[in-house]
């Protein structure tokens, strides 16, 4: 059932560095194409990567700067990542699928996270303030809600305005990706990555008459997401063949600028038909 002021939720998954610069040139392209869904989503639901954007792009920075900062090089070095991600990814793969209790397996992983501080969380916590142009939480615009998983149950907990808790440190929490990320304590909780529980978490806009749901990854979903409900209408974005290939090193930062142009070439196609729904 949808309620009164539940009209359009813009949903923004995970992806890495290059899911960032993926998300961030569709919304460009959509822009760029007429469809401004920034400003007239009801509410940003992000995760992980899409965390990141969705404080982005709900700072007075413009979506068009933001991928400006995509493509031309002036975004802050990231660090090199010395750990072979892809056996690391197919290692949580097979905890969450011989692990019939999806609680247990999030457990499971965090056991693994908080075992694992390869930087310090403040060392972490620096790198996403200069990936923000904004440090606290919008006062206008739409609602934003970002995810995270509590490394010591398993649990999904999701910030917002009302929490209480740091725009930063919600984002690095979000963005916490076990072993290779610190679990980001708040509270004297420790929470790791929002997309070990689905990687895009569109549960969350239960309710809402129009969902549309950017996928830079395709990480599934552990067995405790319920579905939408058919009285929403959902639109999933993924990346097509050409940015897949563009995406492959998801934690490099070379292939940011590649991947930003490929969103933003699928965002501007896309314009046109996505208006359809979420503007009838």
């Amino acid at each position: 059932m949808n309620m009164p002021g539940k009209e359009r939720a813009l949903v923004l998954g995970g992806g890495g560095i290059t899911g960032i610069a993926w998300e961030t040139g569709v919304l460009a392209g959509l822009a760029r194409g007429g469809l401004d869904v920034v400003a007239s989503a009801d509410v940003i639901i992000g995760t992980s990567a899409g965390a990141t954007v969705a404080a982005q792009i709900t700072s007075p920075m413009s979506v068009s700067t933001l991928y400006r900062r995509q493509i031309d090089g002036t975004l802050a070095r990231e660090p090199d990542i010395d750990l072979n991600v892809r056996e690391l990814i197919a290692r949580f793969s097979g905890i969450m699928t011989s692990e019939p209790n999806a609680l247990h397996a999030r457990k499971a992983i965090g056991a693994l996270a908080l075992q694992h501080d390869r930087v310090s969380e403040a060392e972490r916590r620096a790198l996403i303030e200069n990936r923000l142009p904004s440090h606290t939480w919008p006062d206008r615009g739409p609602d934003l809600r970002l995810t995270a998983i509590d490394a010591h149950t398993g649990l999904l907990r999701v910030f917002d305005a009302r929490s209480g808790v740091d725009l930063v440190d919600a984002v690095a929490a979000s963005c916490a990706i076990a072993v290779v990320w610190p679990a980001v304590t708040i509270a004297g909780t420790r929470y790791m990555d929002g997309s070990f529980r689905s990687a895009t978490n569109e549960d969350l806009a239960q309710g809402f008459r129009r969902v549309l749901v950017l996928q830079p990854m395709n990480l599934g979903a552990t067995s405790d997401v319920r579905p939408l409900s058919a009285s929403s209408d959902v639109h999933v974005v993924r990346p097509d063949e050409a940015a897949v290939a563009a995406m492959t090193a998801f934690l490099d930062p070379a292939a940011a600028a590649v991947s930003a142009r490929e969103g933003y070439r699928q965002g501007h196609d896309e314009a046109t038909r996505l208006a359809r729904m979420w503007c009838p």
